[in-house]
């Protein structure tokens, strides 16, 4: 609940500023450049808005808490929502603190001083009657790696009760982190 309070807080903040910087640009009659600044503010936005097509609340939470940490440490996340999860047989709060930790840990993992890309993506979405989240990360050094491994112990030790899985595959251009769920069956 503190990480949510301290993303609202951010958010109203970048708010406010995004309206001064508006009303500044159009004290000045610069009405194309307030139309494209609106429109950057916007694209910058999106991936928070995609976090509410997911019907389990505290993965909408995790989402918002990674997109919040990810902003912090000027890593890029791309986040595609393909599914709800809306048949995820995971207990709410089991699935949000599986994906808050996925997503600490890649953070963490390429926002270390030795990593150079500065980026990773996130894909929600279906497989079969079951679910997957994948956290696709630029090569990692063997640190990197290994801090992940650490983390990744702690998910599959609680995502094991209920059947779920978590997986990563290390190839020379990437690192990939897995994560299954179970569907209601």
């Amino acid at each position: 609940m503190e990480k949510f309070l301290r993303i609202i807080q951010a958010q109203r903040h970048d708010f406010l500023n995004h309206l001064q910087v508006v009303s500044g640009l159009l004290q000045l009659n610069k009405i194309d450049r307030a139309r494209e600044y609106i429109k950057q503010v916007t694209m910058e936005m999106a991936p928070f808005s995609k976090t509410t097509r997911v019907k389990i609340p505290e993965v909408t939470a995790a989402l918002l808490v990674g997109l919040h940490h990810a902003k912090m440490f000027q890593v890029e996340l791309k986040l595609t929502v393909n599914s709800d999860l809306g048949e995820c047989s995971l207990p709410g709060p089991v699935a949000g603190k599986a994906i808050e930790n996925m997503l600490d840990a890649a953070i963490s993992a390429v926002a270390s001083p030795e990593a150079g890309d500065v980026h990773i993506e996130m894909v929600l979405e279906a497989a079969g009657e079951d679910y997957i989240s994948r956290v696709i990360l630029p090569e990692l050094l063997s640190t990197g790696i290994s801090r992940i491994e650490k983390d990744l112990a702690a998910i599959k030790n609680l995502l094991q009760p209920y059947h779920g899985r978590v997986n990563m595959i290390v190839s020379p251009k990437e690192v990939t982190i897995i994560l299954f769920f179970p569907g209601k069956k």
